[in-house]
């Protein structure tokens, strides 16, 4: 941020201090590798799956730990100073660099680096992931388009795909598949009464107990919101895999510093019985779902959208 426009940016709302950046962001980036450099190129904040990567590596815990340490490339003063220059003017760098490790197998991670501008100097904020050298940067930025940030679970482009492929299989082996529809009751209360950082890591919750209640032959999505689809090829597994999801996602939740009651409504379909176009199919799990909120709500108005 330029001086003079210091006072002018701040009345527009228009900056994140580095505190609001790391506790809004980092929480709902934890599916890739978050750092927040200093102008020097030390680590000044890194968020879980970092830390994680730090402890398979041969990095000292008391060492104050620089970009340099992490990336092979860094290592080279002058590949450093263009990637950087690139990002002071560009704003933004993203390519593959060499993470240093004691294996015999070199490992690379995908990253992004941008600039934040602040009154005392630069800051860097980075992210990326684990990368396959046989992946292609089009197989890299393929697996980011079908994840959810949020979540980490495969999105809602992903879901039609899947759901594409689920129906050919279902109609070549003449062999049923079902498709659950899950809805956080009364979602919106959540965020209203916490907040909406407080809401998102309930739903990173509830995304990882859905996948946690998983067999083989299934697989979790997040449509949108508060809403998660299952793909389950085993139709006999529909009514097991929908109770054991009810229960674990039925009870009292530490949401925020409070303990709070939440309930889920799933709804079911079959393919082909319930349809035979993929709209069909989704549309038949979602009216299941309200019927089931319905259900449960006779006694007052549907709020849990």
């Amino acid at each position: 941020m330029y001086a003079g426009d210091s006072q002018k940016e701040r009345m527009a709302g228009c900056q994140f201090t580095k505190t609001e950046m790391m506790n809004g962001f980092l929480p709902i980036l934890d599916t890739f590798m978050a750092v927040l450099i200093g102008a020097q190129g030390e680590l000044l904040k890194y968020n879980e799956p970092f830390r994680q990567f730090l402890n398979k590596g041969p990095f000292l815990p008391y060492k104050q730990h620089f970009i340099e340490d992490i990336f092979y490339e860094l290592r080279d003063q002058q590949v450093s100073n263009a990637i950087f220059s690139a990002v002071d003017q560009h704003g933004q760098w993203a390519g593959r660099l060499q993470i240093i490790s004691g294996d015999t197998d070199k490992s690379t991670a995908y990253v992004q680096i941008a600039r934040i501008k602040e009154d005392k100097g630069p800051n860097y904020f980075l992210l990326g992931f684990e990368a396959d050298l046989k992946s292609s940067e089009e197989d890299i930025w393929k697996k980011l388009a079908y994840t959810d940030e949020l979540t980490g679970l495969s999105n809602w482009r992903k879901f039609r795909e899947q759901l594409s492929a689920a129906k050919r299989e279902s109609d070549f082996l003449q062999k049923p598949f079902g498709l659950l529809f899950i809805d956080i009751d009364h979602f919106k209360e959540i965020n209203d009464e916490y907040g909406h950082l407080a809401g998102d890591h309930f739903l990173k919750l509830c995304a990882d107990i859905i996948k946690e209640s998983l067999g083989e032959h299934m697989h979790a999505f997040r449509k949108s919101g508060d809403e998660f689809l299952v793909i389950i090829k085993e139709r006999t597994q529909i009514e097991h895999t929908s109770n054991l999801i009810r229960s674990r996602l039925t009870g009292e939740f530490l949401i925020g510093s409070s303990l709070k009651s939440v309930s889920v409504s799933i709804g079911a379909s079959i393919y082909p019985a319930c349809g035979h176009d993929e709209d069909s199919i989704i549309h038949q799990a979602d009216l299941s779902m309200y019927e089931e909120k319905m259900r449960r709500n006779k006694r007052g108005v549907r709020s849990g959208d």
